[in-house]
């Protein structure tokens, strides 16, 4: 729950100075959206195959780089990710984490540069570019395309043009030292520009999962379903996690690393495509088989809802379902109101799926020993139940919440379709 304006924040703004706010030096937070930023890059990744828009064996996910995508010649490309906060930033020489990343690239070709079809330098910040009345050469060299392309130009380092001579001996040192290396990566290299840092959850959801196959269709809902679902597929590939039994003796691969763990860091387009079949199963639905419920006719309704709670020891839970039961029954005569046409279908699926997860529940709960505690059991499981749906699988229940939930669940033992475990005398002679 939110705190509300008006309480203070426990020990007030960190890291003041004399009672002053500063700027906080820990930023966990933005460091974990930055993390998050790059796992949605890893989801645009595998939509590129997916789509056949490139196509890709496998994604290696924080092996040897940030990813490696693994062609089905046989080959590789490397892939970094930066972020940049600033308003309006561009990347230029003069930025550490460009040549940081431009270093860690040098080192890479050095080792396996005859496997390497390609670099990869993706941000949501674009790479600076001047303008054509740009006329210093020091603006002019400290733009990463220029140089890139000056260096296609020629087939050696020493015929680079200046000012763009000076900006490359300038790197050298900072990338290793071996200038014949770091001309083959500058060849290599590209740049590709991500969504903006506060937007990119909604443009993935947006525009690319819907794209993917079989998801031009999806609800929105859906779509942030499945975007949420590939950006975790592509965090558990980035971390160094081992499940099952390998989790409590691994074998190791010679770096000292679990084998199990870094196998795990791949992911096929094949697995992303076996998740994407999950996630977008059709909404199940219910026929109209006569199992609504009389919206309105509350009389007597509550009464047996009291008895049957009372019955099964929940006395103490029969108000607030009341209470939601009388919400619920307005609620659906207002939706009745408003989607005349729809109303029967949206009722039936409401009432046949609430009724069938709540009878799931009893005949669980069945072996329960103690008669005086099933009903509360029985009772906490449904509230999970509908909770659950109503957040995870909203589609089943027509975006109605948990408490609408509740409500029918209450309406449906109040007219005697289920009994919270312990039925009453009358329904137990009858069968019920």
């Amino acid at each position: 729950m939110r705190r509300k304006k008006s309480e203070p924040l426990p020990l007030g703004l960190p890291e003041q100075v004399d009672g002053l706010a500063t700027a906080p030096s820990d930023r966990g937070d933005e460091t974990q959206e930055r993390f998050r930023y790059q796992w949605a890059i890893g989801v645009w990744l595998l939509a590129q195959s997916l789509t056949a828009t490139r196509s890709i064996r496998a994604l290696w996910c924080e092996h040897h780089d940030d990813y490696l995508l693994e062609l089905p010649t046989g080959r590789y490309l490397a892939v970094q990710v930066k972020t940049d906060s600033r308003e309006n930033a561009h990347w230029r020489w003069s930025d550490d984490a460009l040549v940081d990343a431009l270093a860690r690239f040098c080192a890479f070709e050095k080792m396996y540069g005859a496997v390497i079809d390609g670099y990869e330098f993706i941000s949501n910040a674009a790479p600076y570019v001047p303008a054509s009345t740009t006329k210093r050469a020091d603006s002019l060299a400290a733009s990463p395309g220029r140089l890139i392309q000056c260096c296609s130009r020629v087939s050696v380092h020493s015929e680079i043009e200046d000012p763009y001579k000076t900006a490359f001996i300038g790197l050298v040192s900072k990338t290793g030292g071996d200038a014949v290396v770091l001309f083959q990566v500058l060849r290599k290299l590209v740049f590709a520009q991500g969504p903006v840092l506060r937007g990119y959850d909604d443009t993935l959801a947006a525009s690319i999962v819907p794209r993917l196959p079989g998801c031009s269709g999806l609800t929105t809902v859906s779509c942030c379903r499945l975007r949420d679902e590939l950006i975790g597929l592509v965090q558990a590939a980035c971390r160094l996690r081992v499940d099952g039994i390998d989790g409590a003796v691994a074998y190791l691969a010679t770096n000292g690393r679990p084998d199990a763990a870094i196998r795990g860091k791949c992911i096929t387009p094949e697995s992303a495509a076996e998740l994407m079949a999950r996630v977008r199963q059709p909404t199940f639905r219910f026929v109209d088989s006569g199992a609504g419920v009389d919206i309105g006719a509350t009389v007597g309704r509550a009464e047996v809802l009291n008895r049957k709670m009372r019955n099964a020891y929940l006395g103490s839970q029969f108000e607030p379902l009341r209470m939601r039961m009388d919400s619920a029954d307005q609620r659906l005569m207002e939706r009745a109101l408003l989607e005349p046409d729809g109303f029967d279908a949206i009722a039936n699926q409401l009432v046949s799926t609430v009724l069938v997860e709540c009878k799931d529940v009893e005949a669980m709960a069945f072996d329960h020993a103690d008669e005086k505690t099933r009903g509360l059991a029985i009772y906490k499981q449904i509230l999970q139940r509908m909770d659950s749906i109503a957040k995870e699988e909203p589609e089943r229940v027509c975006g109605e919440p948990k408490d609408t939930l509740m409500g029918i669940a209450g309406m449906l033992s109040g007219e005697c379709r289920f009994a919270w475990g312990t039925p009453l005398e009358e329904e137990a002679k009858d069968g019920a």
